[in-house]
């Protein structure tokens, strides 16, 4: 009990995201991805919100950055690439599924290299060195919800855009060279954590429209389709401008 008692308010939060990276993994095995991708978007939320919540009621021990990495391992690297795996693995030693195991690893490998080296100090620099696990994950995601298998389980859900593993795996790659990359990223603040909270709101939206539009898939593909592709818009733009955004605010500081 005395362990439990040292809990602080914050800590609740990062437990969240990584309990709710566990539970969306049970929804990619049983192949519900809108239900696991959905639950990935809440943990966003709850890692963006543990941070300031520790700061504003306080910590009661000096533990939170290395439980807060353990929790984005969960919901940032294993569940993202179990996903993909899931999604565009295929029955066979065929040259997709060969190439989707090999993309899958080098996510987890380079996502668990960059959570390490931010719990390592990284976390005390005011950018990120390599892009974070978070954004590469919300990129992953939402590709995947976009370009992904279509859910044989739960078809009726089902709003992407075309079936198209090359480009899922292609930024795949790409991804997991950034986060394991020396480019400098900035942190979410002001202006840019609102856009990025926009995002990850756009892209909960298909979960709240299967409700409102229960009879009406058509609608219900339109709005997801529309709302998906802004948030993976707005997160590219951090992914390939978020560099030259910071290199100008280093520039402007000297």
């Amino acid at each position: 009990m005395a362990a439990w008692s040292r809990v602080s308010l914050g800590d609740l939060f990062t437990l969240a995201n990584g309990v709710l990276g566990f539970v969306a993994i049970t929804y990619i095995l049983d192949k519900d991805f809108l239900g696991a991708t959905t639950l990935l978007f809440l943990s966003m939320i709850t890692d963006g919100l543990d941070g300031f919540i520790a700061r504003r009621y306080g910590s009661k021990h000096s533990r939170g950055q290395v439980l807060d990495s353990i929790s984005d391992s969960i919901s940032f690297v294993f569940a993202p690439a179990l996903l993909l795996y899931a999604e565009f693995r295929t029955h066979g030693n065929d040259l997709q599924g060969v190439l989707t195991l090999i993309v899958a690893i080098a996510f987890l490998a380079t996502g668990l290299f960059r959570l390490a080296r931010f719990s390592a100090g990284g976390y005390q620099l005011r950018y990120f060195v390599g892009m974070p696990a978070p954004a590469g994950a919300l990129v992953l995601v939402l590709l995947c919800l976009l370009f992904g298998a279509t859910q044989s389980e739960r078809p009726e859900r089902y709003f992407g855009l075309a079936e198209s593993p090359a480009l899922v795996l292609v930024f795949g790659i790409l991804v997991s060279y950034l986060m394991a990359s020396e480019i400098n990223y900035p942190k979410p603040r002001g202006a840019l954590s609102a856009a990025s909270g926009l995002a990850i709101i756009l892209a909960i939206l298909p979960a709240l429209l299967r409700l409102a539009f229960v009879d009406d898939q058509s609608l219900y593909t339109a709005f997801s389709r529309t709302a998906t592709s802004i948030a993976l818009a707005m997160t590219l733009v951090y992914v390939f401008g978020g560099p030259l955004y910071e290199r100008h605010e280093r520039t402007k500081s000297e």
